[in-house]
């Protein structure tokens, strides 16, 4: 592949490389992950690989905002499209699909935070942080607009607790073949579920839950 020398042939490069990464990413465990093979599949050397993301985790990091990016955008777009007084838990099954429609996201938010505490430089996380929280507090005013019976800074806690049931139910889901097969033992069989048969009626127990009982706690993001 040939060197890019201006910077729109470098931002071009730079996609390449994430969405080559997103692709391992989608087949493969993190942690068997080399940057040796996705140079090799984008036909780059380790070096240039490393010009780009000086190591795994930030490229993981990169292709995490970019699937989270997208997620955001997506959510903000159908809160903001939906007609006045449309059932809240349309809205939030929306959300949920807007996650399905982003099948490569749950396992990388699952994965993010042993990431995070791996080879990540402080200034890298915080900037990280920096842009969950626009993105939380984007998508949660939004929803408070859409679902006015929720009070101010209820939407940034109904995205927290859509979130951990993102990873939660992403852990309990994705098990390898071995574990899918004992759970076919008579009685076992609670235990063998999709992510969405489980995510989605849990985040419309959540919007129903908030609509109906006082808040335990408020975010301030």
């Amino acid at each position: 592949m040939q060197r890019a020398h201006r910077p729109d042939q470098k931002e071009l490069r730079r996609r390449a490389i994430l969405a080559g990464a997103a692709q391992l990413f989608a087949v493969a465990r993190y942690q068997d992950i080399r940057m040796a093979d996705l140079a090799h599949e984008l036909g780059l050397g380790k070096g240039t690989l490393y010009l780009y993301f000086p190591t795994k985790e930030s490229l993981f990091l990169a292709v995490l905002q970019a699937e989270m990016g997208g997620w955001f955008r997506g959510a903000s777009q159908r809160l903001e499209e939906a007609a006045p007084g449309t059932d809240p838990v349309a809205l939030a099954e929306g959300l949920v699909q807007e996650m399905l429609d982003r099948p490569l996201l749950p396992g990388l938010q699952a994965t993010v935070h042993g990431v995070l505490e791996q080879n990540v430089p402080t200034a890298e996380t915080l900037a990280f942080a920096r842009f969950l929280q626009d993105g939380v507090n984007r998508v949660g005013l939004s929803l408070e607009k859409a679902v006015p019976a929720l009070a101010p800074g209820q939407g940034a806690v109904f995205l927290l607790r859509f979130y951990s049931l993102v990873i939660g139910t992403q852990l309990m889901s994705a098990r390898p073949p071995a574990v899918r097969e004992a759970l076919q033992e008579p009685g076992l069989h609670v235990f063998d579920f999709t992510f969405e048969s489980v995510f989605r009626p849990a985040v419309v127990d959540l919007m129903n839950g908030m609509l109906h009982r006082e808040p335990v706690f408020s975010a301030s993001m």
